[in-house]
């Protein structure tokens, strides 16, 4: 049977197995993995230097893992981008700022506590927002700094000078340097809707206006700054510190941190957060570490990372996958929906392995081709649906859609070369339950009906025998259900509906069956008069689709079964 549909297959981009190596050769391994390296550096010079990601951390972890997947499989190839120093990073931090492992799994968590079961545990929010580090000497303010590369970022002194939530003099006697390390967020619960609408997320909106060398007054003015770790503070726990700054002029440490030593309890903490509908600032997860300043000392740090400290992220949002095929379908009204195949993968308790894009033009705008890594939403927790694409492989392979003129509402009334897809919309649509709603009917047996030249007409699926019907391996019950539901009378509004008239929705077909006596009235030369409150292209549309040879057909045999006594 023909189709038009475009499967594209790419065995060389893509494996059966997650731990499988791709079957490159040298050369063309060289490529790909140097194209996505190329790819993670971008985000990072986004990321790091301009404080502007464009991805979530769950896109972006995809990205690394996948490259650091390749290079295992091709340890010879070297093609690790450092990161390009920024022009703004004049300011050195009083101590480095590293970042924070993540625990990927509930057994992550777990073994995290047992290495600092000598310690209490404390949980905070993970904010989402710009790290900065915090000086102060004799009690005033006197550097502010972006995280940067970890070792210097951007001189923000002046921006935070002009935030009123960010304490310019601490409210004690402190006369030594105090370094604090936190993150700069915007205060959900003050900042005005109009100003947090420009942006693509509060986060977008802190990174922005740091980068303006005049920020706005009436966006800053509710940021605000939570310290995560004072440095070299001079208590023996950290929960200490926590209570000393709340009296300096930082509550939020105090107010949003939970001491504990019990799984349970960090796991419900999570939820917690999670479950909330009106956050003070945004989120992505929680934070645990360790409390006790002297195993914090001993542990020390993995590379840039504290030992003691790690980063549990809420569920994720998205999940990503590889493009394994583009199938162009046509439906009944003759629209053509992209439908992308992607490599399974398993997300928020159901497999995904197809999602619709909708309409050609939307595959185009995106730029989706075969051999692409995207991310996946669930709308409504139950729909899959396109989120970015994330990297284009050098050998991507672009689909070529079929001529979107081809089809319309008028075609493939009948069965006829290159009609399979639509002329099986439209009986699908006869006999479900939008239509005639017969019973025993299933999309493969109408298929198999449609390849084996049963079906020629949308008259012929109601004309079936019962030797046809148990041919197509229907039991004899079934059969039996199937022939009483064609018989079974139908309201005029459904039958009118089962034609598939184009533009003929519910409304108008409640407006028709008021208007008409029996469905062979739609056939009159009189329908316009009886009909005024349809429109004149509505109804010359109309009239012409329901004279056609074959939906005439199907309108007569309709009115012979007849319709419901609605006296």
């Amino acid at each position: 049977m023909r189709k038009i549909i475009l499967f594209l297959w790419i065995t060389f981009l893509l494996t059966v197995r997650a731990d499988d190596c791709p079957q490159w050769d040298q050369g063309e391994a060289t490529g790909q993995i140097s194209r996505l390296s190329d790819e993670v550096a971008y985000h990072d010079q986004l990321y790091f230097n301009q404080n502007a990601p464009i991805i979530s951390d769950g896109e972006y972890d995809d990205l690394v893992t996948r490259l650091k997947h390749w290079q295992a499989c091709f340890p010879s190839i070297a093609t690790e981008k450092p990161l390009t120093p920024h022009n703004k990073y004049t300011i050195h931090h009083q101590a480095p700022m590293g970042s924070l492992k993540k625990g990927l799994s509930e057994e992550a968590i777990k073994h995290f506590l047992q290495q600092i079961s000598g310690s209490d545990v404390l949980v905070q929010p993970k904010i989402d927002g710009v790290a900065v580090e915090l000086v102060y000497k004799n009690g005033l303010l006197i550097q502010a700094s972006t995280r940067g590369n970890g070792e210097a970022g951007v001189d923000i002194l002046n921006h935070i000078r002009q935030m009123p939530l960010i304490p310019e003099t601490l409210g004690n006697d402190e006369k030594n340097q105090l370094v604090l390390h936190g993150e700069l967020f915007a205060r959900l619960d003050r900042i005005s809707p109009a100003i947090l609408g420009q942006y693509a997320s509060a986060r977008h909106l802190v990174a922005g206006q740091l980068n303006r060398s005049d920020p706005e007054a009436e966006a800053i003015k509710d940021f605000d700054f939570f310290p995560w770790q004072w440095v070299n503070n001079p208590f023996t726990s950290d929960f200490q510190s926590i209570e000393a700054l709340a009296g300096m002029g930082f509550p939020l440490p105090l107010e949003h941190t939970h001491r504990t030593t019990s799984y349970p309890d960090i796991k419900q903490r999570l939820e917690h957060y999670v479950a909330i509908k009106k956050p003070l600032f945004l989120m992505d997860g929680i934070v645990i570490k360790a409390d006790s300043n002297t195993l914090r000392n001993q542990l020390g740090q993995a590379g840039n990372t504290p030992a003691w400290a790690m980063g549990w992220k809420f569920p994720p949002e998205t999940t990503t996958s590889a493009v394994q095929a583009i199938e162009f379908t046509v439906g009944r009204t003759g629209n053509i929906t992209p439908v992308v195949h992607i490599k399974p993968v398993r997300f928020k308790n159901r497999t995904i392995s197809t999602l619709s894009l909708g309409t050609v033009q939307n595959l185009e705008k995106k730029e989706i081709a075969v051999g692409d890594h995207i991310s996946i939403k669930l709308k409504g927790n139950a729909i899959p649906i396109f989120g970015k694409v994330l990297f284009r492989p050098a050998n991507r392979v672009s689909p070529e859609p079929p001529d979107t003129s081809r089809f319309t509402p008028f075609t493939c009334l009948t069965m006829a070369p290159g009609c399979e897809q639509q002329f099986a919309a439209r009986l699908i649509w006869l006999t479900g339950k939008q239509g005639l709603d017969l019973a025993a009917m299933s999309k493969p047996v109408i298929y198999q009906w449609i390849q084996a030249g049963i079906i020629h007409t949308p008259v012929d699926i109601l004309q079936l025998t019962p030797h046809s019907l148990h041919s197509a391996g229907m039991h004899q019950q079934d059969i039996q259900q199937y022939l009483e539901s064609i018989r079974r009378p139908k309201a005029l509004e459904q039958q009118i509906r089962a034609l598939s008239i184009p533009g003929v929705g519910k409304s108008t077909a409640r407006l028709l069956a008021g208007c008409i006596t029996d469905i062979r009235g739609l056939l009159s030369r009189q329908l316009s008069d009886q009909c005024t409150a349809i429109g004149s292209r509505r109804m010359e549309d109309l009239q012409d689709y329901v004279n056609r040879k074959e939906v005439r057909g199907l309108v007569e045999f309709l009115d012979e079964l007849g319709s419901p006594d609605t006296g």
